[in-house]
């Protein structure tokens, strides 16, 4: 387990894994709130179920935060929420229709995500217990999702908030765990949109190792 922190004492501790896509989505909102010094980054291996992780979430995943102040909180969009609530640039619109279409974009953006780890997770069994009809399924979910991204990008395309970063996290981990899709060849709208979020330091600063 390693904790990514600069000086000063915070209480507040974000549980990641350098891989997960829902990790990233909470640490890259952390940069560009400049929050670093509110929240400690600890990276653990969560396969390896770490005492201090299992204290934190029973459910043994990240991300987990950890407060001193109430209970810890798990789930990528609740965390995000409470990021938000860190200071008064809000990355998540306090209420009416804008509100419910970045949440929107967040929830097509983690949905594609569950895809994808559903995708990897059946194509890993050995041959003989792979279910075709499991893959085939989530293979045409995956791509009537990105069609929506793309037809939708309008409402997210030139937006700073959760749903476009959001967007952007689902991205690039198509090109970590399911590049041959060929996704920008498909969606060079969705590519031009992603390349403006990748060049950016949060993602620059949370991207997966090499190799990973």
């Amino acid at each position: 387990m390693r904790t990514l922190h600069l000086p000063g004492v915070r209480a507040v501790k974000l549980y990641v894994s350098p891989t997960s896509p829902y990790a990233r989505k909470c640490r890259a909102l952390i940069l560009e709130k400049s929050l670093e010094r509110q929240v400690t980054v600890v990276e653990c291996a969560p396969l390896e179920d770490p005492a201090d992780l299992l204290a934190v979430n029973p459910l043994g995943k990240v991300p987990a935060l950890e407060r001193d102040r109430g209970p810890a909180l798990m789930d990528s969009p609740l965390i995000c929420e409470f990021i938000d609530s860190l200071d008064a640039e809000n990355w998540i619109p306090a209420r009416g229709e804008s509100r419910f279409m970045v949440l929107r974009q967040q929830a097509l953006a983690d949905g594609l995500i569950d895809l994808v780890i559903g995708r990897r997770i059946e194509q890993g069994r050995d041959e003989k217990m792979r279910w075709p009809f499991w893959a085939e399924r989530w293979e045409r979910a995956v791509a009537r999702t990105l069609d929506t991204l793309t037809a939708e990008r309008a409402q997210y395309e030139r937006s700073v908030d959760l749903g476009a970063l959001s967007v952007a996290v689902a991205l690039g981990y198509m090109d970590l765990r399911y590049a041959e899709y060929g996704w920008r060849e498909r969606h060079p709208e969705l590519a031009g949109f992603a390349e403006r979020w990748f060049a950016r330091d949060s993602f620059i600063q949370t991207a997966p190792p090499a190799g990973a």
